[in-house]
């Protein structure tokens, strides 16, 4: 990441009546730095499955994120797009496992229920892929795919 000209130039930054010196917003920017250079943890679990299985990139995934946490990228994003390319894939039963990390890693996150949900969806699931949908919901009533898709669901 290349820091510009203008940047540097920043002497101190006042937000939310705090100050941040040069010092702290340097230490800030690299931070963010390093944050950027991390390698996805998607990419290392999709090898895992390719090469061995989804049961391996768990086991994989406990591994590196008690062990490696700092080294490599576990947001939740990563796990979404995972998910989303095994179910491009058709591999259904490997997304759901993907889904059921995200859950585990972002229990408060709507998006991972709908996500689990579809996937248990496109699986054939409707019991599980309902309650995981109703679950997303409570989580965020204001979501729009959940609920439409509960709608489908409980219309079959």
């Amino acid at each position: 990441m290349m820091i510009s000209r203008n940047t540097t130039k920043i002497a101190a930054v006042v937000e939310g009546g705090k100050l941040y010196p040069r010092p702290a917003l340097d230490e800030m920017l690299a931070g963010v730095e390093s944050a950027a250079a991390r390698p996805p943890i998607s990419d290392a679990l999709f090898k895992t499955i390719q090469e061995k299985d989804v049961n391996a990139a768990v086991e994989q995934y406990r591994e590196l994120s008690t062990a490696k946490a700092p080294a490599y990228d576990f947001s939740e994003s990563e796990f979404i797009g995972l998910g989303y390319r095994l179910i491009g894939m058709k591999r259904y039963k490997d997304a759901i496992e993907i889904f059921k990390l995200s859950v585990e890693a972002y229990p408060l996150s709507y998006n991972t229920y709908d996500s689990l949900a579809e996937a248990y969806m496109d699986n054939g699931d409707r019991d599980l892929s309902i309650k995981n949908y109703e679950k997303s919901l409570q989580l965020n009533p204001y979501n729009a795919n959940g609920q439409r898709r509960l709608k489908i669901l409980y219309a079959q």
